[in-house]
Order: structure tokens, then C-alpha cells, then sequence
């Protein structure tokens, strides 16, 4: 694997996925922009802020007025199961069983729309609540589990998995127009999974035809690697100030596994050069 990204030149990296910078180029993620990802690891980040069970059952009772509900169950169970009990442990607990009523409903509007014929929608909706109210207890196993076997109900696989496989399909055709074969290859595979979709299918051929090529396949394994540094990348970043040590640790982790040459490996090793320039200031102090 060494010797295949040594011998490539930083030209033709550029164009393939291990050429794209974790700094507002595509983070590698088909069908799953990269704002909506951060968007989550935002989020992640802004929990581990909230110290206390006061700070948040407020923040819960925030996000569940703004229409957070993710947000606001994973904050109410937080405070729900502290202990020692705290002053809106029965607060929180009464507002998860509210929530959970709420999603039953929900559910149920979305079920009408399935048994109407309007199978994308209804979809749509349920694979929403089931995200929405994971960390509402009983509902959220409620929800999972009916989502899990309509998903793997025959009558609906096919309709419900096309729309993400003929995205992933003119994603891989739009990386093979420009040369970055490996990317194609990627999203050829995944769409590939998605099968008795119609689009599944025409990715499968396709999939299968390049995987007779042992360089595409290596290519895309360094592509894939790449990808898993730019996640991380963006983990590191917003770790950087509340946990400093943990991103440099992360970054070094990018620096072991990216290859030299690569734009995620030149920004880590710029990120931990500006931590350790942190670190020294504050000895100084």
C-alpha cells in the first residue's frame, strides 16, 4: 500500500478523494453532506458541555421549545437518570413520558401515509422519529423496532432504497467524468448494497466490473482510509478547545494513517503544530 502512494504524483491525487481538503472540500461522505455531520459532532461537543443537571434541564427545556427533539430527550434522560436524584429528576421524567405520547402519534400519522400508498414519505418520517426519539425510553425501542421490520418488509425495499441508490449512482458516474475513479468505485458499492433497488442493480454491474481491477481497488482502500481521517479531523477540531490533549491525539492518529501526500495529512500536521504552539504559550504564562 506504501509503495502504490508513493509511486502516485501529488497531481493525480488531486484528483481522487485523498486529494480533497477536510477545510470546506467534500469530507467524502455520499448522500451525507458534511454540514450535517458536523452539525452532530456540534452537537456532541455542546453536551459535553453542559456540566450539570440545572444547566441541563434548562437546555432541555430550550431545545424542546425550538423544536429540538433529539436534543431535548437526550438532555431530559440526562437529568432523569442522575444521581444522586436532583430538584427536576420527576420534571424530566414527566417530559419524556410526554414526548414519548407525542411520538406514538407521530407514528401513527406516519403509518396512515403508508397504508395511503405514499411510501417515501411515510418513510421519510418514520426513520426521522426513530432518530429523533432514540433517548426517549419504551418509545424509542417501539420505534425501532417497527421501522426495522418495515425496512426489511420485500413489498417496500425496493421503493424505499431507490431514491438513495440512483443518488449514489450519479455520484459515482459524476466521479468517473472526472477521473476520480476510486470515489466512483465507493459509491458504486455502497448504491450496490441497496439492492432490490432498480439503481442497485446498474451499480452492482458496474461494481463488479471494476473490482476486476486489483489498482481501482487498491486506490479506493486508500480512499476509504482518507475518508475515516477527515471525520476524524473534524472531531479533533472541535475537541480542540475543550479537550486539547485528546484532539492532539487525534491528529496524530491522522498523521499514522493518511498517506504524506495528502491534504487531511498536511492540515493535521498543521493543526498539532498550532496545539503544541498553545501548550508552550501556556507554559510560559
Amino acid at each position: 500500500m506504501a509503495v502504490l502512494v508513493s509511486l502516485r504524483p501529488v497531481e493525480a491525487h488531486a484528483r481522487g478523494g485523498w486529494g480533497h481538503s477536510p477545510r470546506g472540500g467534500r469530507g467524502g461522505g455520499f448522500g451525507d453532506p458534511m454540514g450535517a455531520w458536523k452539525a452532530s459532532e456540534a452537537k456532541a461537543e455542546a453536551l459535553r458541555r453542559l456540566k450539570n443537571a440545572e444547566q441541563q434541564y434548562a437546555g432541555a427545556v430550550k431545545a424542546q421549545k425550538e423544536g429540538k427533539v433529539a436534543l431535548a430527550a437526550t438532555l431530559y434522560l440526562r437529568v432523569a437518570v442522575a444521581r444522586p436524584k436532583n430538584r427536576h429528576s420527576g420534571q424530566a421524567k414527566q417530559a419524556l413520558g410526554t414526548m414519548a405520547n407525542e411520538g406514538r402519534a407521530q407514528m401513527k400519522k406516519a403509518e396512515q401515509l403508508l397504508e395511503s400508498g405514499d411510501v417515501v414519505t411515510a418513510f421519510k418520517q418514520l426513520d426521522q422519529l426513530a432518530k429523533d426519539y432514540e433517548h426517549v425510553p419504551r418509545f424509542n425501542h417501539e420505534v425501532a423496532e417497527r421501522v426495522q421490520k418495515l425496512h426489511n418488509d420485500p413489498k417496500y425495499k425496493a421503493v424505499i432504497n431507490e431514491p438513495r441508490a440512483a443518488a449514489l449512482v450519479d455520484e459515482a458516474q459524476r466521479c468517473e467524468a472526472a477521473d476520480e475513479i476510486c470515489c466512483a468505485f465507493i459509491a458504486y458499492e455502497e448504491a450496490a448494497k441497496l439492492l432490490p433497488a432498480p439503481s442497485a442493480k446498474r451499480a452492482e454491474e458496474r461494481w463488479t466490473a471494476m473490482k476486476q481491477d486489483p489498482k481501482i481497488v487498491a486506490e479506493a482502500e486508500i480512499c476509504l482510509q482518507v475518508r475515516e481521517c477527515i471525520h476524524m479531523f473534524h472531531t479533533a477540531e472541535l475537541l480542540a478547545k475543550s479537550s486539547p490533549g485528546l484532539a492532539a491525539d487525534m491528529f496524530r492518529k491522522i498523521l499514522a494513517r493518511s498517506p504524506a501526500d495528502s491534504e487531511v495529512h498536511r492540515c493535521a500536521n498543521e493543526e498539532l503544530a498550532k496545539l503544541h504552539g498553545h501548550g508552550k504559550q501556556a507554559k510560559k504564562s
